[in-house]
């Protein structure tokens, strides 16, 4: 690698600084850029990816480490960098060019686009040299800087054409009202079920990936219709995915999705977004199952945040990387040999039965083969005697693990998914985990708070050694959003509604589109369209984070002007929801919760022995009550109200403003969240 640095090496983003080094003449972002092209009369490369993306490290060996390679680039383009995590704005622009183009996309993301930064041809990893009729990477340069030079008027008009294209995809959904709710959430569970893989688990087929919306949007419906089917998906696919190579069984946290249909073989990479979403799910599960699996789950994901992705002062990393040593997983797997020099004779037939362990070994990366490599995935579940004996092996290996050369890490931190954190620790205090859960959200909360929170109380959205963005993202106010709402209900700490009264206001005003629906996604008028996001994937939709924070902080705090926001963004959602209700899951948790009754919890009160309380309500699995603590300082008036009149703690179950009796012992208050009142 050269030690020669281009324009990279002065960023804060570990991914761009990965390539600081590179003979390519990498730029990041930003209206340099675009003077640069202009003035040369050059295309841009524009080149998006993130630091823990596999096939991204693979093209910069083969094509962006490589003079010959790097001498194309520079001659015919100006080459951009972008993290597409510090950047997610100018990600989906772009991916949703080539999306076009192509019918597909990922990562790497590789566009040509015009000095106005208009798209005209992209794709995504390219290797270096052709091959099976596949172009290569350096083909592809070379005849896209021929025909700028040569045919650039026909070049300039499919950019015209496609950037067209991409500001009328970038509306989202049609809109069009709902309509009838309960007809599209039952489309939503029917489809969604028919997606199932009864077989194992999960939904669809190979790669799989969690998607923790479709699981809780299905667990939430078993609640509402008493489907024991729809318990029975969410329980199967929890324990095939706790039980799959997708699910570390050494270090604990899961890998961001399986190569397979089968949950064995991960890929590699750990996402923050995936792990704190699971937390929840997992935290529901347990509730709704009675079973101490999924707890245990729950305890594993919270080990692996704080063990390997906390950062000094509160906050959350973002992701490891699938790579070590140059090869993929190899961070992570095992040789029978390996563990047999740590394991006893009985552990040893054990982690042959159970996890299938195999002289040939299970995975290989392509790019760095050697045999004999498997990953730890359970064959079956474990008796009691063979879970004791499996853990103290477990607890060696990890320990063994520990002196192997690490991932890399990928240390910022970004508002939108550390949300999602404080979500995901704050539903594990609220189904029953306990208050050290939500001592762990409110430390990463308030690191938010001194580190990503301007003074206005609006969220930042990438921080990084000292070094912030300004950047105004949904993603992030929508995340920070629901995050207060989870936050208040697992603590009861008023301070974090009020919180959210104020951001809901900050946000509609920002983001939303009074006159087209919905909310766009960025502020960046610089960009070549505005986005609004209408699917929800690995991570859900703005919009559909936005609308359920909305309606939950309408119930909590009676103000109907919240509620509305929510049903205007569903309203912009609902053409989606009703003709591909499978792609919106965490919409379609928005729409139940807005369709759903108004059942909240108000407790009422000195705050004494709250932990209590609090565990009594996380023994009932209720996903329709809503959980507030009555002050004086409550934004709800009725709620306020009650605050007077309690002298000792008191439990009020109420649908809007109509209270059953209150209740003052703990055992009531089980025995009084176990009677359900089905309005329909």
């Amino acid at each position: 690698m050269s030690t020669k640095k281009n324009r990279l090496a002065g960023e804060v983003s570990p991914y761009l600084l990965q390539h600081a080094q590179n003979p390519v003449d990498w730029m990041p972002w930003g209206e340099e850029v675009w003077a640069k092209a202009k003035a040369e009369n050059k295309p841009v490369f524009l080149s998006i990816g993130y630091s823990t993306c596999h096939w991204c490290h693979v093209m910069e060996r083969e094509s962006f480490e490589s003079e010959s390679v790097a001498e194309v680039l520079n001659r015919h383009f100006i080459p951009v960098k972008v993290d597409r995590e510090e950047r997610p704005d100018v990600d989906r622009v772009y991916m949703t060019a080539v999306q076009a183009m192509t019918g597909q996309g990922g990562w790497p993301l590789s566009i040509w686009v015009t000095p106005e930064g208009k798209p005209f041809y992209g794709g995504t990893y390219y290797p270096p040299g052709g091959s099976h009729g596949r172009p290569g990477f350096t083909d592809v340069c070379q005849q896209i800087g021929a025909a700028w030079r040569d045919r650039r008027e026909e070049v300039v008009g499919w950019a015209e054409e496609l950037t067209s294209r991409i500001r009328g995809l970038g509306q989202g959904t049609q809109g069009g009202a709902i309509g009838d709710a309960e007809k599209i959430l039952r489309a939503g569970t029917d489809e969604m079920a028919r997606e199932y893989d009864r077989k194992n688990g999960g939904f669809g087929g190979a790669p799989k990936f969690p998607r923790p919306s479709q699981p809780l949007f299905l667990l939430r419906r078993w609640w509402a219709e008493r489907d024991e089917r729809l318990l029975e998906m969410v329980r199967h696919t929890g324990m095939a995915m706790r039980s799959g190579g997708i699910y570390d069984q050494v270090g604990e946290g899961f890998h961001r999705y399986a190569v397979d249909g089968e949950w064995a073989v991960p890929h590699f990479e750990k996402m923050l977004y995936d792990n704190a979403q699971l937390m929840g799910l997992y935290a529901e599960l347990g509730v709704a199952t009675g079973a101490e699996w999924p707890g245990e789950v729950v305890a594993g994901i919270a080990r692996y945040l704080e063990r390997d992705l906390a950062v000094e002062g509160g906050g959350v990393a973002s992701a490891e990387d699938a790579d070590s040593e140059g090869a993929e997983g190899k961070f992570y797997v095992w040789t029978k040999k390996e563990v047999a020099e740590l394991a006893s004779v009985e552990e040893m037939k054990l982690a042959e039965d159970l996890w299938g362990l195999t002289e040939e070994g299970t995975f290989m990366d392509p790019h760095a083969p050697e045999k004999g490599w498997n990953v730890l995935a359970r064959k079956r579940n474990p008796r009691l005697e063979e879970r004791n004996r499996l853990e103290d092996l477990r607890r060696k290996l990890e320990e063994r693990r520990a002196d192997r050369i690490r991932p890399s890490k990928d240390d910022k931190v970004l508002a939108s998914w550390n949300s999602l954190a404080i979500s995901g620790y704050a539903r594990a205090a609220r189904w029953g985990g306990g208050q050290r859960y939500g001592k762990r959200a409110e430390e990463i909360w308030r690191f938010l708070e001194e580190n990503l929170v301007r003074e206005d109380g609006t969220p930042r959205h990438r921080w990084r050694n000292g070094e912030v963005d300004d950047a105004r993202l949904l993603e992030d106010y929508s995340g920070m959003l629901q995050a207060l709402v989870d936050l208040h209900q697992a603590t009861c700490e008023v301070r974090y509604l009020q919180r959210a009264v104020v951001l809901a206001g900050q946000m509609l005003e920002t983001f939303e589109d009074r006159k087209g629906g919905g909310l766009w996604a960025s502020v960046d008028g610089s960009l070549i369209a505005r986005m609004k996001d209408d699917y929800d994937g690995a991570e859900p939709s703005g919009n559909a984070v936005a609308a359920l924070a909305l309606a939950e902080l309408g119930r909590l705090t009676d103000e109907p002007k919240w509620t509305e926001a929510a049903k205007r963004i569903l309203d912009w959602l609902g053409e989606r929801m009703r003709r591909l209700p499978q792609a919106v899951p965490h919409g379609l948790l928005a729409l139940q919760r807005v369709s759903e009754g108004q059942a909240r919890l108000v407790l009422a009160g000195p705050k004494l022995d709250r932990e209590s309380w609090a565990a009594a309500i996380g023994k009932v699995y209720r996903p329709d009550v809503l959980v507030t603590w009555a002050t004086e300082d409550h934004p709800s008036e009725f709620v306020r109200g009650l605050a007077t009149q309690a002298k000792l703690v008191t439990a009020y179950l109420c649908e809007g403003q109509c209270c059953q009796q209150p209740v003052q012992k703990i055992s009531d208050l089980e025995n009084l969240l176990r009677k359900i009142i089905r309005t329909a």
